[in-house]
This record gives C-alpha cells, structure tokens and sequence, in this order.
C-alpha cells in the first residue's frame, strides 16, 4: 500500500494520498495531525495546501453530527483559505481500519509555473 502515488503530468505533478488516519487524540487533534502531515508531505514534493484540489473526508457515523461537521470545518480552515478550497465530500462510514475516528484522502496538482484557480460557489451555479 502507498500512502501517496504522485505522476507527472505536462505541466504539473498530481499527487493521490490515500488512506490517512490517526488514532491518538480527538476528532480535531486528529483531524489537525492528518493535515499536518499532508502538508509536511506535499512541502517535500514542492507544493503546499493550496495544491489540493479535492478532499473526502470518511468520518465514524458514531461521531458525526453538525457539531463535528463545525470541528471539521474549523481545523480545515487553519489549512485552506479561498480561493484555494478544495472540492470536499464528508461521508459517514460504520467504521474504519484501525483506531481512527476518519479517514481523509486527498488530491494535489503541484504546477510547474504559477497558475490560476478560481472557486466556483453553490450560488455561482444557476439552475436551469
């Protein structure tokens, strides 16, 4: 098992981590030392968090609710700022490999140059 797979691509590296879980700690002191390490990760393939383009987030049914979805959004935000929020899915799971109370996988395109990104809001979206 890989804990990230990274391929190169014209222009730009995109980096799969897979997997990431903690067991030690709350749903935040986890969810802060998965971040951690992903950005710790992502520095020594010459990116940083604002390279994440996607997040799902596999959260214990047992400790979800809109309190730890508030938590969860929290300590995310130390990590992200806009416009440079990932596209993120939370799914309750019954349960998980090992001891930790979620599980992130993340996707990263570190470019090669400087590039653009621009967040697209619920509301920027009109229905037809």
């Amino acid at each position: 098992m890989s804990y990230a797979v990274a391929t190169e691509r014209e222009g730009y590296r995109r980096v799969v981590f897979s997997g990431l879980t903690v067991s030690e700690g709350d749903l935040r002191e986890q969810t802060r030392r998965i971040l951690e390490d992903l950005e710790e990760a992502l520095d020594i393939l010459g990116g940083g968090m604002n390279h994440v383009v996607e997040s799902r987030w596999y959260v214990l049914d047992e400790v979800l609710s809109r309190e730890s979805q508030t938590a969860l959004h929290e300590v995310r935000a130390e990590f992200f700022e806009r416009p440079h929020y990932p596209a993120s899915t939370m799914i309750g799971v019954s349960s998980l490999l090992g001891d930790g109370l979620l599980e992130i996988e993340l996707v990263a395109e570190i470019p090669d140059d400087e590039w653009e990104v621009e967040a697209i809001e619920r509301e920027d979206v009109e229905d037809d």
